[in-house]
């Protein structure tokens, strides 16, 4: 039997309540991998500098998703 289907006859078995929790508790578990896969793409990119001068307020870098 495989892990999917052992906990779908596991959860089966649950009240509504405790079936909820599992779902919750899937979803982060899903939220968690998928925030993983987003961090892996973001790049440091050094700002552009204008003149020498980086303008006050701008962070020592920026994040880009590619």
């Amino acid at each position: 039997m495989s892990p999917v289907e052992r906990i779908y006859e596991l959860v089966k078995a649950l009240p509504e309540a405790q079936a909820n929790e599992v779902l919750d508790f899937v979803e982060l578990l899903q939220h968690k991998s998928q925030q993983a896969a987003v961090s892996s793409k973001l790049q440091l990119l050094p700002l552009p500098v204008l003149k020498g001068y980086v303008p006050q307020g701008w962070k020592d870098a920026i994040y880009e998703i590619r």
